[in-house]
């Protein structure tokens, strides 16, 4: 075979070409002479293959190199992969939990819509008309009923109470006797009425599920319908404005693990409210106020008081809390109505030019429960109607025991 110099070859890669064919020319002199009489030197073997060793030890070691750096590189590419793999991962593992909970609510809507159905108004024996607008205006003394902590759906037994959603209905059923009996004995045209949750037991602790007795869907459906029958039999006897207070602790749906009042629009309490001014919107003997949108309290105000109602789990210090919510809003507060404490109280907060500023915590509507009795804080089931005159503020209190 004859050997040539390429095109715009140099005399180092001419040699270094020719040497790396030596196993197809022969010996190393046969490379030697070959690359002598193209350059037209007198070179001995040994030059030629001690400097082509250096240059393969040298092309080897740049090509090792140049693999690692490859091979590097390579590494790196990858890794830049699995890391947007592992967030295009993480991000269907959102979306998919969120697409969970959308399902779970929608699922909770569609069983609780299917079962939404408007109640017949009762004959009437008084109608909010202008005349029952002057009385309430005019009035000396108003009432507000507080109905707290009914826990629907708990099913227990204790020393001196018995709960169960067959008892729950009985007790509604008196106490609706009890309820138009004072609105005849005191002649009251206009009764405020205010629901202060935990209207159902939900399933916050692991104890919840050994006294739950039904699904918190079935139970929400329940409450409601007591509630809603409840107002709409008393209606018939006075004008009712109810206030439903959209948050509270047991109600609170904790998804997927979420801590609590983490997502504070996810309580069935809104539901509940909603459900029961779906059922009375042909009554319009009652007024159903309940927020649109999530909220910690609700407003009140009768004759010129200004009341904030609320659960009371957010509130760390029942003794300051007229202060502290004087101050956030920059006005005074007159009174805080409270449930979720399971006993009645009532704490004085500043005396004022002709009442007192207070603090009225409802008892429970389910009384003393099995972890009541066994911390010895348990109080029998009650609910409270509190009087405010115009002037005196808070100057009666009733207490209906329930059990």
């Amino acid at each position: 075979m004859e050997y040539n110099r390429l095109n715009n070859e140099s005399d180092k890669d001419l040699i270094n070409r020719i040497c790396s064919e030596k196993d197809n020319i022969g010996s190393w002199q046969d490379v030697a002479n070959i690359i002598n009489n193209i350059l037209g030197t007198a070179f001995t073997e040994s030059k030629y293959r001690k400097n082509f060793k250096l240059y393969s030890e040298g092309y080897n070691d740049s090509q090792a190199k140049a693999i690692e750096e490859h091979n590097a590189e390579l590494e790196n590419k990858l890794k830049e992969i699995k890391k947007e793999r592992i967030k295009l991962q993480t991000l269907n593992v959102e979306r998919n939990r969120l697409d969970r909970i959308e399902a779970r609510k929608e699922l909770y809507y569609e069983q609780i819509g299917n079962m939404i159905t408007a109640l017949s108004s009762p004959i009437f024996d008084v109608e909010y008309d202008s005349e029952i607008a002057d009385i309430e205006n005019s009035a000396e003394e108003s009432y507000l009923l507080t109905i707290a902590d009914i826990h629907s759906g708990a099913t227990f037994k204790t020393e001196y109470n018995e709960y169960s959603p067959e008892i729950m209905i009985e007790r509604f059923e008196y106490l609706t006797e009890r309820i138009i009996n004072f609105i005849k004995k005191h002649n009251c045209k206009v009764l405020y009425i205010v629901g202060l949750g935990d209207f159902i037991q939900g399933c916050i602790h692991m104890n919840d599920l050994k006294i739950n007795d039904s699904t918190v869907v079935k139970a929400t459906v329940q409450v409601s319908q007591v509630m809603a029958q409840f107002l709409n039999n008393i209606s018939k006897y006075a004008h009712i404005n109810y206030y439903h207070i959209i948050s509270s602790n047991h109600s609170q749906m904790r998804y997927l693990g979420t801590k609590a009042s983490e997502l504070m629009g996810e309580d069935m309490e809104y539901i509940i409210g909603h459900y029961i001014k779906d059922s009375l919107s042909n009554n319009k003997n009652v007024n159903v106020y309940v927020d649109e949108e999530a909220a910690d309290y609700k407003e009140i105000e009768i004759l010129n008081y200004r009341i904030i109602a609320m659960h009371g789990h957010q509130v760390k210090d029942i003794n300051t809390i007229l202060n502290n919510l004087s101050s956030k809003k920059n006005r005074m507060v007159d009174y805080i109505i409270l449930g979720h404490q399971h006993n009645h109280k009532v704490i004085t907060g500043n005396d004022g030019c002709t009442y007192d500023t207070e603090v009225l915590v409802s008892p429970s509507f389910i009384g003393s429960d099995p972890f009541a009795d066994s911390i010895m804080k348990g109080s029998k089931a009650a609910v409270m109607i509190y009087g405010f005159h115009e002037y005196e503020g808070h100057n009666e209190t009733y207490k209906f025991i329930l059990n």
